[in-house]
């Protein structure tokens, strides 16, 4: 399952403390009960709790590039994995491990942000670009691994879990009682609310950029948007396709 957590105090550039971010962690050791691992660098921190599954003996993360410019922590799986591998190795980049978190770092390194449109499966991960002094956050299509995220006035704080980001002490706990009707409503909150006032799950297959220098916000684009398919040229055809879908072979 695995679970990643972070912050970035790129408002106020606090020194971030490896003790918040083990807290952070640890509050998700059932989610990876094999391993955990964290990155602190000035006011940047980012960790998280592994299953291991792909490529148990090498997959530790956080993952660097080559020269340690990017790290990714990631919750998840990309099913096409084994072929961007293909596709990048063709374009010069060199893999060390066999896991799955590696195709994310070297697509981001070939295509940028825009290489999240080319992930598919299930995953929520964070990307850290020291050159561009970006941190980049992403949820799959569909919204399967949860992603939840902080805008303070130091910076952001994002986990897997909800009580992976109050265990930053500096987040505020005011109950949000709209999201307490929606689940009494409901039995869930949908997104993007949580049942904490101020922190809200990110939107599914949408990317969410942030900058320390200057400081507009943080960006939230779209990659992805379920599209209609062809239309059915008369009644007849969509008569047809309609039973074809209910026939049970």
């Amino acid at each position: 399952m695995c679970g990643i957590a972070g912050y970035w105090n790129y408002r106020s550039l606090r020194e971030a403390s490896g003790a918040v971010l083990k807290s952070m962690v640890q509050s998700m050791t059932h989610r990876g009960p094999d391993e955990d691992g964290i990155w602190v660098e000035g006011p940047l921190a980012i960790g998280m709790r592994r299953l291991r599954v792909i490529d148990p003996l090498g997959g530790h993360q956080p993952m660097p590039n080559e020269d340690g410019s990017v790290q990714v922590v990631f919750n998840g799986e990309i099913y096409n994995h084994q072929e961007l591998r293909t596709e990048l190795e063709a374009s010069g980049h060199r893999f060390r491990t066999r896991s799955d978190t590696e195709a994310i770092v070297h697509a981001y390194e070939q295509w940028g942000p825009a290489s999240v449109s080319r992930l598919f499966g299930m995953f929520a991960f964070a990307i850290w670009d020291a050159r561009r002094q970006e941190l980049l956050l992403a949820r799959d299509r569909l919204g399967i691994k949860p992603l939840y995220v902080y805008d303070g006035p130091e910076g952001v704080v994002f986990a897997s879990e909800l009580k992976a980001v109050l265990a930053a002490p500096w987040v505020p706990v005011e109950w949000d009682l709209e999201a307490v009707d929606d689940f009494m409503t409901y039995e869930y909150v949908p997104a993007p609310r949580s049942i904490v006032r101020g922190i809200r799950k990110l939107t599914p297959a949408c990317v969410r950029r942030y900058r320390r220098d200057p400081d507009p916000g943080p960006c939230e684009e779209r990659y992805w948007r379920l599209g209609p398919g062809p239309a059915p040229s008369s009644p007849e055809e969509a008569r047809a396709e309609l039973r074809r879908r209910f026939t049970v072979s």
